[in-house]
């Protein structure tokens, strides 16, 4: 089995697995492009650490056999579910390439990832208690935006998004006290969100 690189908060070290998918790839004439999202993304970005990586791409049961089989040859896909898969799809739509960064390139492998303000509005079109957690860490991190900024980029990119879940992560990153204050001074402009 090959081995894993994991850092002392279980971040894993992807890029060999990807190399080893490349060359895998490589020997049955295929090729294959990701854009990675979720707690992939997320961890690239230091917030957390994850054991698989959810991403668009074009699955069949040639590109999931090979999948299985570089997992296996690391031990780390799991017994219901494969370390890469793109589940995602079945409730977000693939993201545009203008919201994508580059990660890796390979002969026959492009890895994607997706920029972290989408992800923010991926999480918090899903609504789950982790996803709305997840982006109160991104927003108490990274986040200069103020809830209107950050509201009107994520329509721009096409989410339908509920101000009052952007809300909720914004008093997870910077509590209570915060919230308060903001709508006390945003009375008016909040009337015309709800």
């Amino acid at each position: 089995m090959k081995k894993i690189n994991a850092d002392n908060n279980g971040i894993i070290d992807f890029a060999p697995v990807f190399m080893l998918l490349n060359e895998e790839l490589s020997k049955i004439g295929r090729s294959l492009e990701l854009v990675c999202a979720g707690g992939y993304v997320m961890q690239r970005h230091g917030y957390k650490a994850t054991s698989d990586v959810d991403a668009f791409y074009e699955n069949n049961a040639v590109i999931e056999a090979t999948i299985r089989k570089v997992g296996d040859a690391f031990g780390i896909n799991k017994p219901d579910e494969l370390w890469l898969n793109n589940s995602i799809a079945n409730i977000n739509t693939a993201p545009p390439a203008q919201y994508c960064d580059l990660a890796y390139k390979f002969s026959n492998l492009v890895v994607k990832t997706v920029i972290i303000t989408y992800v923010i509005g991926m999480k918090l079109v899903s609504g789950r208690e982790q996803d709305l957690r997840d982006v109160g860490d991104i927003l108490k991190k990274d986040m200069n935006e103020q809830p209107f900024e950050l509201l009107s980029m994520l329509v721009g990119m096409g989410f339908d998004v509920d101000i009052s879940g952007l809300l909720d992560a914004y008093e997870r990153a910077h509590g209570m006290e915060w919230l308060e204050g903001f709508y006390a001074m945003n009375q008016e402009e909040l009337r015309n969100h709800f």
